[in-house]
């Protein structure tokens, strides 16, 4: 059984839930054991009321959650993409840091046994190595990181690549460094890996006529943003591939490419969520990363070794390059949110 604490930017996609959602069944079937939940990046708070509340529904109201207390001011005081829900409401049980979290987390854990999923902002883990070394050494089995890295040449350490806050890419750094000279394994996935993923909009669909609320909500949210998606990516076409103002934004060819399964929209369509064959499942896919045998058999990597320890790499930004049997692994994603969607809904009936 792995035991695992995640510190991600949960709620930035519509479907973030689903990954708290595969978490519990894989807890129940007593392969994973989920420490706790560190919520990242503005507005951290948030982000945290959200995730108790789905998780409270979900079969993991003795999960801890905390709210990271080191990139508050960061991203110049302008708050990143959240969706809401109604249940992401002001929690009193999520009271505590990240840092502090993460260290009562490794001061009970037993020598090299704690798996550390990371993304966006790795300030939690750095503080700690910063104020304690030894005790993250001591308990930090392995590191797997949501993020790309450089490409390895005369330098004898991996570093990650920037992602445009210096403080953030300055934690990003400290962690890699650490893992490799202390001899810790890192996973580094790179984050587009999910383009592509075969979780079509019937799955998403289905998932919702559980009638839990998360299924709901995911749902529509997807629905809604992808929409929105279309039309952004379609007045970029009309406003040139190079205005500022869409630079953000993915053009149609890709967006037609990755989330609707190279079709084409007719001429006026609006709503495009029946073609959808693509959502993101970054987060999903990361905590399957997090698995040896889900790894093992989904993914392609590269090895490097570092200080006498192999630490992976997964460069692709596409699941048809990055990944194997990609199909297999999202019908039992599926089964596995749709599990504990029906189960969570008998236990609450009973």
């Amino acid at each position: 059984k792995e035991h695992l604490l995640i510190c991600v930017d949960v709620g930035s996609r519509p479907s973030d839930e689903y990954m708290l959602s595969v978490a519990s069944s894989l807890q129940q079937m007593g392969i994973l054991q989920l420490v706790g939940v560190i919520c990242v990046c503005p507005p951290q708070v948030e982000r945290a009321d959200m995730a108790r509340g789905a998780m409270d529904s979900l079969l993991l109201p003795d999960v801890p959650v905390a709210f990271s207390g080191v990139s508050t001011d960061q991203m110049n005081n302008n708050s990143g993409l959240m969706f809401k829900s109604d249940y992401g409401r002001p929690s009193p049980h999520v009271n505590n840091s990240g840092v502090e979290l993460l260290t009562r987390a490794l001061k009970s854990a037993p020598d090299k046994s704690l798996v550390l999923m990371c993304s966006t902002c790795l300030g939690d883990a750095a503080e700690v190595i910063d104020n304690n070394p030894s005790l993250f050494s001591r308990a930090v089995k392995e590191v797997i990181i949501l993020g790309s890295v450089k490409p390895l040449k005369r330098s004898k350490y991996l570093e990650p690549e920037e992602c445009g806050v210096a403080l953030w890419d300055s934690y990003a750094k400290k962690v890699y460094r650490h893992c490799q000279k202390m001899k810790i394994p890192t996973v580094s996935l790179c984050r587009d890996i999910s383009r592509g993923f075969p979780f079509p909009c019937n799955y998403v669909d289905d998932l919702a006529t559980s009638n839990h609320m998360v299924g709901i909500k995911v749902q529509q949210n997807e629905e809604m943003y992808i929409n929105s998606q279309w039309e952004l990516a379609k007045l970029k076409q009309e406003n040139g591939l190079f205005d500022n103002q869409y630079r953000k934004v993915v053009d149609s060819k890709s967006f037609c490419k990755y989330s609707l399964g190279n079709q084409t929209p007719i001429n006026g369509q609006g709503n495009v969520w029946p073609l959808v064959k693509s959502i993101d499942l970054e987060l999903t896919l990361g905590l399957m990363c997090s698995l040896p045998q889900y790894r093992e058999a989904h993914f392609k990597w590269e090895a490097h070794l570092v200080n006498g320890t192999y630490h992976r790499v997964c460069r692709y930004n596409s699941s048809s390059s990055g990944m194997i049997k990609t199909d297999s692994l999202a019908n039992e994603i599926h089964m596995l949110i749709g599990f504990t969607l029906r189960t969570a809904l008998l236990n609450t009936s009973c």
